[in-house]
């Protein structure tokens, strides 16, 4: 297998991440994220909080696993009171092929999520609609830009249109060495959805050079096509704790 040369972290779209680093150079990386998401409804009242902490840890060099306990405070639409709603969801990863000189991975998932956690009831961006899902996903970098490109299967429940989903980012660091984070924009077309297509700008800010190992991120996801009184658009925050690889 090829050594890793010296080289910045890919960066990661946020919503549609993959379970652990697809570029993954050696095991035991453990990495700590707390996000918080806020959505609502363009009428009728219906929002919704979402809350959760995700720990990821490349077991081997080509297997991670990630596990994500969460929280949802759901005002439903009407005035009808609201809702608490745990979970827990998980993925899988194996890595299948790296071309470090080229920058070029890609990486095998399975993951799931118990019902409750779903997507039935509130909308959550970056999520499968259906509670379980087999994913390949893949990376390049050229010069400055990424592309994370993602196709997968849906399975555990009905389906508005095919148990499929596609995912699409393009990621563009701030400056030439990559340290201070980057902007792109983020596509999902989950065909499980009565509405598919979500698309959300990404913002990440790295604070390791001003002597701070975290990372904020923020991301505007928009459900294109989603009836008025259903969850679709709103506000996912995440903080991540940064390994000694990405600072």
């Amino acid at each position: 297998m090829q050594a890793a040369p010296e080289r910045p972290p890919l960066p990661e779209s946020l919503l549609t991440e993959s379970a652990t680093d697809v570029d993954a150079e050696s095991a035991g990386e453990m990495e700590w994220e707390a996000n918080l998401a806020t959505v609502g409804a363009r009428a009728g009242g219906a929002r919704a909080t979402l809350t959760s902490v995700e720990v990821e840890w490349r077991v081997l060099r080509e297997l991670g696993v990630r596990l994500e306990p969460g929280y949802t405070r759901l005002l439903e639409t009407g005035g009808g009171g609201a809702r608490d709603l745990f979970g827990v969801g998980g993925s899988v990863a194996l890595g299948l092929f790296h071309d470090y000189p080229r920058d070029e991975h890609v990486q095998l998932e399975l993951s799931g999520r118990t019902p409750e956690a779903g997507n039935a009831v509130v909308f959550e961006p970056g999520e499968p609609e259906l509670p379980f899902a087999l994913d390949v996903v893949s990376a390049v970098r050229r010069g400055r830009w990424t592309l994370r490109l993602t196709a997968g299967a849906e399975a555990g429940g009905e389906f508005a249109h095919a148990p499929l989903h596609t995912d699409m980012a393009l990621l563009r660091p701030f400056t030439n060495d990559e340290r201070f984070g980057f902007f792109g924009v983020e596509v999902r077309a989950d065909w499980a959805r009565a509405a598919p297509l979500v698309v959300a700008p990404d913002l990440a800010s790295v604070m390791a050079p001003l002597g701070l190992p975290l990372a904020l991120s923020i991301a505007l996801p928009v459900n294109v096509g989603a009836e008025r009184t259903q969850t679709s658009y709103g506000l996912f925050v995440r903080l991540m704790v940064l390994t000694s690889r990405e600072e």
